[in-house]
């Protein structure tokens, strides 16, 4: 096994999270396990992708009974709210000179451009910085911008888990 494997099993106890897992309804356990699986093998990228994408859709389903026409940052913002991790949404960011919505700039980066709509924008797998372990996220300055995979992870998995157990965990068709 890899050293870097290694470290990351020491961060996140994925039997555990896998178990827990298998208590939620389809499709959030898949959310669960697609994300853990990207993590267990080093994929920040994939991880990040799923988990800015799965917060925007959680807040449409959870929140707005998968209306479609809900702005897709309210879904995004709302859930992050719910994941305890809103007070990234009280930082200033800017892209090309013009404010922008975290949102815009981590999920719509990551999914229509690969890289975030921000000029320092970056992802990481880990980080013990105290902003990343609250809000799965590091902004520093307007213009620099990180995700942290497995502090995000942990916020959003612990989210599902509180709604679950809160009865509010639903899928609209």
């Amino acid at each position: 096994m890899s050293s870097r494997f290694n470290e990351i099993r020491k961060q996140i106890d994925s039997r555990s999270i896998r178990a827990n897992a298998r208590a939620l309804p389809w499709p959030y356990n898949g959310m669960v396990n697609d994300v853990l699986g990207a993590i267990q093998t080093g994929g920040n990228y994939l991880a990040a992708m799923g988990l800015s994408s799965y917060t925007e859709m959680c807040g449409r389903q959870i929140f707005y009974d998968g209306d479609n026409n809900k702005e897709d940052w309210e879904c995004f913002n709302k859930y992050l709210k719910y994941m305890g991790a809103d007070e990234v949404l009280n930082k200033s960011i800017r892209f090309e000179g013009n404010k922008t919505h975290v949102k815009d700039a981590v999920r719509n980066g990551l999914v229509h451009r690969y890289f975030m709509k921000i000029e320092n924008g970056m992802v990481v797998l880990n980080s013990n910085n105290e902003e990343a372990l609250q809000t799965g996220f590091i902004v520093t300055g307007d213009d620099s911008i990180t995700l942290a995979v497995i502090p995000y992870f942990k916020l959003f998995y612990k989210s599902l888990i509180n709604a679950n157990e809160a009865g509010i965990l639903k899928w609209a068709e």
